[in-house]
């Protein structure tokens, strides 16, 4: 067992640098990709917000806001029952 295990060790440390390097390769690949936010609009050009609207609490610009609903309220009425 020992045997085997230095074995695996061994084989693992020769495969070691060349796992890194394209970790590193494709870690700074992403970090350029990320900070690069493109050109930047001119100083002039119409602001817009960052934040999306949210999809469920769209209404047109033309739409008024909608009054609550009034629903009348519920009454329930128990029936009396006869126990023997």
């Amino acid at each position: 067992v020992l045997k085997h295990t230095r074995r695996s060790v061994v084989r693992q440390l020769a495969d070691t640098p060349p796992k890194i390097r394209r970790f590193l390769t494709a870690l700074a690949a992403k970090v350029r990709r990320k900070l690069d936010s493109g050109t930047r609009r001119l100083r002039e050009a119409d602001r817009f917000l960052k934040r999306p609207n949210s999809l469920y609490s769209y209404r047109p610009k033309g739409k008024p806001k909608a009054l609550p609903r009034h629903v009348p309220a519920r009454t329930i009425t128990l029936q009396a029952t006869i126990v023997q």
